[in-house]
């Protein structure tokens, strides 16, 4: 007998080959699909996403994005596109909370008419506090001709 031969049972050997090459060929095909179902799921998000943005529903389309920030399967253009609508969203809300302060500070001088040019400023109310959408809404009803 030399090393260079192979001991009995040369058949099994060919078996656990064809076993663990088909295990791979499984492995690779599975790590595969879900590849393209998580890209596929984060693409769609950030569709949606850009879709409530479009459509000025900036609450819901910053959380969203929050979300898709740390997504795996979007392309750089998409990770841009992200930050940059949440910088937007950001500095958007921003100027309602300014405008909802200069209002607060209109209507506690009396001055109606700058009071409905402030409230005039605030078109994206979803972005407010619970707190300053209840004080706007109330404000509204008291000057009418200011509605966004």
């Amino acid at each position: 007998m030399s090393f260079l031969e192979k001991e009995d049972g040369g058949k099994q050997s060919s078996f656990w080959d064809w076993v663990i090459g088909i295990g791979l060929v499984v492995l690779i095909g599975a790590f595969t699909g879900f590849y393209q179902y998580q890209k596929r799921a984060s693409l769609g998000r950030f569709q949606e996403a850009d879709a409530l943005y479009k459509a000025g529903k900036f609450r819901e389309a910053g959380d969203l994005y929050e979300a898709l920030k740390s997504a795996q399967y979007l392309t750089t253009k998409n990770d841009s596109t992200i930050y940059a609508r949440l910088d937007t969203v950001e500095s958007v809300q921003e100027q309602q909370n300014t405008a909802v302060i200069e209002a607060k500070k209109c209507a506690a001088a009396g001055d109606v008419t700058g009071l409905g040019a402030q409230l005039g400023k605030i078109p994206h109310r979803d972005l407010l506090n619970p707190e300053d959408l209840a004080w706007v809404d109330s404000a509204l009803a008291k000057a009418p001709a200011a509605k966004p």
